[in-house]
């Protein structure tokens, strides 16, 4: 005759069996939807892409007034989608807009790209970095569209990264986000939404 305790084990065992078989189940069902890769894989690529970004930023030459001097650069780029405009509208912001104050968006376009890689390369802040980087990418998207010899699905595939913890591997966020955790737990809503955009 089994005793109390040998009969809550083999209940606890059935119990358990139970849940196992059943969460086995859902496994099977849903377990290509929820199935995970490791995150070394998107690590490295989000270091290559803060390469590719900080790539780009260094042909906005400040002495040049980027491109103005020399007709090179972000200057011809900029004339480029003027003359094949995508939308009626962006041409119109480009030559009204952008075209007299040139240094300055000529600035703004280097310490955004530059804010864009180094938040990539080095995995800190990286869905904030992921965020800039799509309002960048569409900008030049929208621009370079009708461009001959462009393709624009080279920018488009740069917002990879704003709903993923790709900075989680090889990244500075996989130091600050167990921590931001913490004290977004401990209700700090500063850490929550610092935690975010890590």
């Amino acid at each position: 005759m089994p005793t109390a305790l040998q009969s809550q084990i083999a209940m606890t065992e059935t119990t358990r069996n139970g849940r196992e078989t059943r969460s086995g189940q859902e496994s099977h069902a849903t377990g290509w939807f929820r199935a995970t890769a490791p995150l070394w894989p998107l690590g490295l690529a989000r270091i290559l892409y803060g390469y590719l970004w900080w790539q780009q930023s260094g042909w906005k030459v400040p002495s040049d007034d980027f491109g103005r001097k020399s007709g090179g650069g972000l200057w011809y780029w900029v004339h480029q989608e003027i003359q094949y405009p995508t939308v009626a509208a962006y041409k119109n912001f480009l030559v009204n807009v952008m075209i007299p104050h040139w240094t300055i968006f000529g600035w703004m376009t280097l310490i955004t790209e530059t804010f864009i890689a180094t938040t990539l390369i080095l995995g800190l802040g990286t869905r904030l970095g992921s965020l800039v980087a799509i309002g960048m990418a569409a900008n030049i998207t929208i621009g370079i569209l009708n461009v001959p010899h462009e393709w624009g699905w080279t920018y488009t595939m740069l917002i990879m990264f704003l709903l993923t913890d790709a900075g989680r591997s090889f990244g500075i966020d996989a130091f600050l986000a167990p921590r931001l955790d913490r004290a977004a737990a401990d209700g700090s809503r500063v850490a929550w939404l610092i935690r975010w955009l890590v």
